[in-house]
């Protein structure tokens, strides 16, 4: 346990069910609850690489934001902290947004191994500001913390403010990723700009997050400006999409889903 602050603790940081036993065992929990039903601590945190825990701790509803690890290497199975499949970890993302647990993102350059094609494990260097981006785009997202090392680092993390959509466009990953990932959308709104003018990315989100059970993502999606039901059917996601999601099909699909 972590004492950030007068109104803030975290749980630091916990990946085996053990671990929260032992929190519960010596008091620990219970001392963080009663601190907080004083008004002492406003926020209740936990950071964790492990989704299953970071589940269990969910199920009892004391959280109020988590810090996750989140980059492609641990999404897709690569790494000490690749704990949890592509599927387990989209859906914990989707759930904390759900239930309002805003998420911290940590290591989103893997201790710099991403950012270096002879470390990276898919032999390919990405750039900072994709894998900011990658972090940013999943669901329950508030924030990523970079970690630089010294100024330098901090300048080029920085730097990502300043650059444009295309040098933030991550969807080269579609080509390493693995065979679990091919046709689940992932946000990268790679299929953009829609001649139709439609935000997939945004409606592809809001149907994965309804069928979560979040009763807010209804309401975000009849707000957008477009809807799936706009759709044209040109084709033109389905072709640019590197993760082969059949977006003019699954547009089809959301239409029935939310009725427009």
């Amino acid at each position: 346990m972590k004492r950030r602050s007068s109104k803030q603790y975290s749980m630091h940081c916990l990946n085996e069910e053990s671990d929260l036993r032992t929190y519960e065992k010596h008091g620990i929990l219970k001392f963080i609850m009663d601190l907080k039903d004083q008004g002492v601590v406003k926020y209740v945190g936990l950071s964790t690489h492990a989704p299953e825990l970071a589940n269990k701790v969910l199920d009892m509803k004391i959280l109020d934001m988590m810090m996750f690890s989140i980059n492609p290497m641990y999404d897709f199975g690569q790494g000490d902290f690749a704990l949890g499949s592509t599927g387990e970890r989209q859906t914990l993302y989707r759930r904390c947004e759900k239930e309002g647990v805003g998420i911290s993102v940590m290591k989103p350059f893997n201790a710099g191994q991403l950012l270096d094609a002879a470390k990276s494990p898919f032999h390919q260097a990405l750039t900072p500001a994709q894998c900011l981006q990658y972090a940013l785009d999943k669901p329950g997202v508030l924030t990523v913390v970079g970690g630089p090392g010294n100024v330098e680092q901090l300048k080029e993390i920085l730097s990502f403010l300043d650059t444009t959509e295309e040098e933030r466009d991550y969807s080269i990953i579609g080509s390493f990723t693995p065979d679990d990932s091919v046709g689940k959308c992932v946000y990268c709104k790679h299929c953009h700009p829609c001649p139709a003018g439609l935000n997939i990315g945004l409606i592809n989100k809001y149907y994965d997050l309804s069928l979560q059970g979040d009763v807010m993502a209804k309401d975000h999606y009849l707000t957008l400006e477009k809807h799936a039901s706009d759709c044209i059917k040109c084709g033109h996601c389905n072709k640019r999409c590197p993760f082969s999601v059949q977006q003019q099909e699954r547009m089809e699909e959301i239409r029935e889903y939310f009725g427009k």
